[in-house]
Formats: C-alpha cells, structure tokens, sequence
C-alpha cells in the first residue's frame, strides 16, 4: 500500500513491529490503522474497537491492505498484539504531528490507578496541544527524573514559535534552555523573565 509522506500510515508503518515472523499474518500499520478508525468513530475500548472492526471488515480490509485471509484477526490476537507494541513508538505515530497549535501544556501526572502491590503508580509526562485539546507526546518516567524526561519529549516535538508552558515542576533551567534552543521564546526579555524564574 502507498503512503503519503508525513501521512499517519506513513507515521505508524515505522512504528517497530513486535510479533514473530510466523504471526504476522496482518500487516501492523494496516491494523493499526483499523483500530485509530474504529477509535475516531467513537470506540474507547479495544474490544469495541475490534467488533467495530469486524462489522466494517468488507469496507476497510482494502483500504488497510488487510485482503488475503479469511476475515479479521480474533480479538485475542489483537490483545497480545497491543500487550507487546511500543507505547511510546506508537504514541509518537499518533501524535498530532504537522498540526499547527497556537501554544503546547507539559504536565506531569501519576496514574494512580496503575499503582501494584509490588510496583510504584506509573508517572508520565504529557504534552498537549492548546488550540485542539490533542495529545502531542507522552512519555513515561522510567528511570530518570521528570525533568530529564520532559526534556526528552521536548527533543520529539516541533516547538518552534510556540508558547510552550510548563507544570510548576517542570519549570527547570534545563528545561528552558531546551525549548529556547529548539526555537521557543526567543526575545531578550521573554528568556531572561523565564530564565529568571526558575531554580537553578
């Protein structure tokens, strides 16, 4: 299947693909794509997902370069498909990527419901974009500290001429100096009043 460059087909056939040669009987981007499809049409689970998936099966197999087998995959084979994917490969395909914001939010947030008996809540760091409300990065907190990782989605996102604000702390000299450098605030004055502000 063509792709246009920049296009989210484009984006999600480099998203790595983490299934054995002998299970890939779907191409991934297509099944990816089918799943965003069913998502932008209203589906929150991936179980509603795929029986949106299966009830469309007809009118998007083709589109998705999924002819050739004898139906959709099963819902389990989807399961361990987005069980074994990289999250954050693919949060980076389904970034609003080219979409012009006026400013980006990064925000730190512990997801306390993931915490475990064994294991600490999960801490990501997420960048959303002012005008559209969209998601434009997200990455967890593994170890490193937040800042290191704010940094690091930063490095990901096209933050040139964009008002870029930040969680209180988050609010870093390293931080900063990383959207100043990528084309952030650029004024003598809008980087000594930021400069300024923050810790050392």
């Amino acid at each position: 299947m063509r792709t246009k460059s920049g296009s989210l087909m484009a984006r999600l056939s480099r998203v790595p693909d983490p299934r054995r040669r002998q299970g890939k009987r779907y191409r991934l981007p297509g099944l990816l794509g089918m799943l965003t499809l069913a998502a932008v049409h209203g589906e929150g689970s991936l179980r509603g997902m795929w029986l949106w998936c299966c009830a469309h099966w007809d009118q998007i197999a083709e589109v998705f370069d999924l002819w050739g087998t004898k139906g959709p995959p099963s819902y389990g084979a989807l399961w361990n498909l987005m069980a074994t994917i990289d999250a954050e490969e693919l949060g980076r395909a389904l970034s609003a990527e080219g979409v012009q914001e006026e400013g980006i939010s990064v925000d730190g947030k512990v997801l306390r419901g993931s915490k475990r008996a064994t294991e600490p809540a999960l801490q990501v760091i997420t960048a959303v974009g002012n005008r559209y409300r969209r998601v434009l990065g997200q990455l967890n907190v593994e170890g490193k500290d937040s800042v290191e990782t704010t940094i690091a989605l930063l490095q990901e996102l096209p933050v040139e001429g964009k008002v870029v604000s930040l969680d209180a702390g988050l609010l870093q000299r390293a931080v900063v100096k990383t959207i100043v450098k990528k084309g952030g605030p650029t004024s003598g004055r809008s980087r000594a009043i930021m400069e300024n502000s923050i810790a050392p």
